[in-house]
């Protein structure tokens, strides 16, 4: 028997430590790689509305193209290093649930806070009437996500921690159904007149 089981303690576990310390610096690169897209969002949009230019003729929402093609890199420059950050997150989380209370819950918080900063920067986005709905619908979603998320994160044992992940399950799923809606919305052409 080692010492540290005749402690009552549990051996320290390194490869564990490491493992989540590479994790959260490669969550962390993947935020700061994506806030530096957002950051060149504008120029990147004017350079492709001028390369590619912009087909004649209102977008769905009654907008000028270029307006509708603004919308749309808005969104996908808040979405992609959002579900990227999430994904890393939850596998955090996933990989720890059924060993390191600590550590999954240490996940769990960066999720909420993943997902608190989805919904600011989705907010901040000004979506024309028709599509208001579908991008209120999604903050909404995403605002339940990230409670129960943070719940989850309160637990206090790994038994109580799994109890919710049905739960999340669902509301990952509205959110994704929410975002599906939304990237159609953006995503649909104008009848040819």
């Amino acid at each position: 028997m080692s010492a540290a089981y005749a402690r009552g303690g549990q051996p320290k576990n390194m490869a564990g430590g490491v493992i989540l310390i590479l994790s959260s610096l490669l969550a962390a690169l993947l935020v700061a790689a994506g806030l530096m897209y957002a950051m060149g969002t504008s120029a990147r949009h004017e350079a492709a509305i001028t390369a590619a230019g912009c087909e004649p003729g209102l977008a769905p929402d009654g907008l000028p193209c270029t307006t509708a093609q603004m919308l749309t890199s808005q969104y996908t420059a808040i979405v992609t290093p959002a579900s990227q950050q999430l994904a890393t997150d939850m596998a955090a989380f996933t990989a720890n649930e059924r060993r390191n209370l600590a550590a999954a819950e240490t996940a769990l918080t960066a999720e909420v806070m993943s997902e608190h900063a989805f919904g600011t920067n989705l907010a901040a986005i000004k979506f024309p009437v028709t599509m208001a709905p579908i991008a209120k619908a999604l903050i909404q979603a995403n605002q339940a996500r990230a409670k129960l998320t943070a719940e989850q994160a309160q637990a206090l044992s790994l038994t109580q921690l799994r109890s919710f992940n049905h739960q999340i399950q669902t509301a990952n799923a509205a959110v994704q159904a929410d975002m599906k809606l939304l990237s159609r919305a953006l995503a649909t052409k104008p009848p040819a007149s």
